[in-house]
């Protein structure tokens, strides 16, 4: 081939996006109505299936944008996840959620905000990832990582910042699972092992917490 011609295929080329960035802007494309008509807000139900195939990696993925801005709605967002999770280890191939759950509306300038974000915040991931290690995504073992630090978000910890120690795994997780990467996935499965040793050190703390739960709840 010639040399020029090969050099301006490569430049027609468009660059390679995250794939949770394109399901996400498809996701908004689809919430756009071309004629300007208003139309119901998308639900989660919806969401899960527009996702498919790549279900799990982008509902969790998702799911930890959402909650990045929304700290006091730390437990149900992490028991959310952890359901998700238990249907991984249970070898679902795709994700369910209850009626309710699915029935949830998701508004348009909800979607657009964590799309802008997503753009902003994560185009190096675009070079650190790549379909390799495929052998280190195994679904059950990768969905008891997920239950683990969906938990810990789960509990109202009264350490400021303490949901990251929780999210950012969680992300990692879901971007292995969507861009096939097994190195981000030994990533996950690292922080997720860091996050237990830590809330083993803190455990004073944690069976402090449940108990006010407890009390609560009874």
């Amino acid at each position: 081939m010639d040399p020029d011609l090969a050099r301006a295929t490569i430049a027609a080329e468009p660059p390679r996006r995250l794939r949770l960035n394109e399901l996400l802007d498809e996701l908004v494309a689809l919430d756009d109505d071309p004629a300007g008509a208003a139309r119901p807000p998308l639900t989660v139900g919806e969401l899960v299936d527009h996702a498919a195939e790549a279900g799990f990696g982008f509902l969790i993925g998702i799911m930890v944008l959402i909650a990045i801005p929304f700290f006091g709605l730390s437990t149900p967002f992490g028991l959310a996840i952890a359901l998700i999770g238990l249907q991984m280890m249970v070898g679902r191939t795709r994700p369910w959620l209850p009626k309710r759950a699915r029935r949830r509306e998701l508004s348009s300038t909800m979607l657009d905000g964590v799309a802008g974000m997503l753009s902003r915040r994560t185009r190096w991931l675009v070079k650190a990832t790549r379909r390799r290690w495929e052998g280190l995504i195994r679904p059950r073992l990768i969905g008891l990582g997920i239950v683990v630090l969906s938990l810990g978000l789960a509990l109202p910890l009264p350490i400021p910042g303490s949901n990251w120690v929780f999210l950012i795994p969680l992300f990692i997780y879901a971007v292995g699972l969507l861009e096939r990467d097994g190195a981000w996935i030994a990533v996950g499965h690292l922080a997720m092992l860091v996050d237990v040793a830590l809330v083993y050190f803190f455990l004073d703390v944690v069976v402090s917490v449940l108990g006010r739960v407890w009390a609560w709840i009874t």
